[in-house]
């Protein structure tokens, strides 16, 4: 290597694969050990065909059942879990919690007096899934599941394929919100494919105490008023109206989930969702994003990040230069021993939402102030000869993970480990670089990979 030349990706937890065997000598010596206790029975078969450090992955690529319904790093983003339990972020007061609950008051009666601004017709769920099972070649999104734990993979509807080779990979794990943490999942995603030809992967990613209704019903709607607006239902698709088409979705998605709010009496003021969504066919990928969540193209070839979509931040020139976000900004730099914080946004001179991003789903209370759901969206033309792939995750993998690490990375271990394996790999680096900073705190980390061929 030469002097001065960074060392070469590589996932931390490529370790573990060679120690196994003494992991798993040391944990069977524990089990019997426990097993000499006095009312204890111990089942070594829980460790059979399992590795202790495994993660898990789901392939896209069939259907379900149609029926089945210390220190902190600089970039971190702070977007409130439920409760408000994140370590080092903003707390609501109890009289900024009022304003919130009066805010959503104020929403309901102009949407209940008809006000041009708010009334929207929500989607009903059925309506959803039927267009998922009858406009669509295929289609598949994570459902809200109780009582999930720590690296639990989130449970999914399908209907119909996807008939992709190879098939996209999907890994949707619950976070660690605390001791005890009783908290949903708050990151969901979605795949269709349409008639057309196109697929579309969108990965969201909820905050706020409501956030997980946020992102898994956006990850719904985006696809769902991309086929009932903008002709993705149909067999052809003129691709100048494809930026046109994703901007809506996302647009009207924001409108449909606040209306959702009122009408099922949950609070969007302070719960919103990042989102990125990646619509691709052939040689050519559209992105759309509004926050953090990101998508990375790379190639196995070059092992270099072709395109990577940016982050919307208020302190972040674009968004500031846009004129358009106009809320009071504070740092946390001011605060004694919690040095190192970017900026964060609030309502007026209130502590709410102490929302790091420019752009969201959701988080109705700052929408006035600038803090827009439209998307930014971008084409990138690759050459499908350097064996292109692209990760679309959450900021669960892109917290600690910059993205030509995750690129340079994903691609060696795809050719040596297959592209199941490497994912597995990337969501267990994901936790072990939480685990490192945050001690145990761990976000929830979603990650989709996706072969182009």
């Amino acid at each position: 290597m030469a002097a001065g030349a960074p060392p070469s990706p590589r996932f931390e937890s490529d370790k573990e694969d060679g120690e196994d065997s003494k992991t798993r000598k040391l944990i069977f010596e524990g089990l019997d050990a426990a097993a000499k206790c006095e009312g204890v029975d111990v089942d070594k078969r829980m460790l059979e065909g399992r590795k202790a450090n495994r993660g898990f992955t789901i392939s896209a690529g069939t259907s379900a059942d149609p029926d089945f319904s210390s220190l902190r790093n600089s970039k971190r983003a702070q977007t409130l879990p439920a409760d408000c339990s994140r370590r080092g972020d903003f707390e609501m007061s109890e009289d900024s919690k009022k304003q919130l609950e009066e805010m959503q008051k104020h929403l309901l009666a102009r949407y209940r007096h008809g006000s041009v601004s708010v009334v929207f017709d929500v989607v009903p769920q059925e309506v959803l899934d039927e267009t998922f099972k009858n406009k669509v070649v295929g289609h598949s999104h994570g459902i809200i599941t109780e009582g999930q734990q720590h690296g639990d993979e989130r449970e999914r509807v399908s209907y119909g394929t996807i008939p992709l080779d190879p098939p996209p990979l999907i890994a949707c794990q619950k976070g660690c919100k605390g001791f005890k943490d009783t908290s949903p999942n708050q990151d969901n995603f979605s795949i269709t494919h349409f008639k057309s030809g196109y697929t579309l992967i969108c990965t969201f990613d909820g905050h706020g105490p409501f956030g997980h209704i946020v992102s898994t019903r956006t990850v719904q709607t985006v696809p769902w008023f991309m086929v009932n607006e903008s002709g993705f239902g149909n067999d052809t698709i003129n691709e100048a109206d494809i930026e046109k088409a994703l901007i809506n979705a996302f647009e009207k998605a924001q409108k449909d989930v606040v209306a959702h709010s009122l009408e099922n009496d949950w609070d969007v003021q302070a719960s919103g969702s990042t989102a990125v969504a990646a619509l691709f066919k052939g040689n050519k990928v559209w992105t759309a994003n509004a926050g953090d969540s990101r998508c990375a193209i790379g190639s196995e070839a070059d092992k270099k990040v072709i395109f990577e979509t940016e982050d919307h931040k208020p302190q972040t020139e674009k968004e500031q230069s846009s004129n358009r976000v106009h809320g009071r900004r504070s740092s946390l730099a001011d605060v004694p021993g919690r040095m190192g914080e970017p900026p964060h946004l609030h309502q007026g001179q209130g502590d709410y939402p102490g929302l790091c991003m420019a752009r969201t789903l959701g988080d109705q209370s700052v929408k006035d102030h600038g803090v827009c759901a439209t998307p930014e969206v971008a084409l990138t033309t690759v050459d499908l000869s350097k064996k292109v792939f692209f990760i679309i995750a959450s900021d669960g993998v892109w917290e600690f993970l910059d993205s030509q690490f995750v690129v340079k990375a994903v691609a060696k271990k795809i050719q040596s480990d297959g592209p199941a394996k490497t994912l597995e790999k990337l969501q267990r680096e994901a936790k072990k670089r939480w685990k490192a900073e945050e001690g145990d705190y761990c976000d929830d980390i979603t990650s989709v990979l996706v072969q182009l061929r």
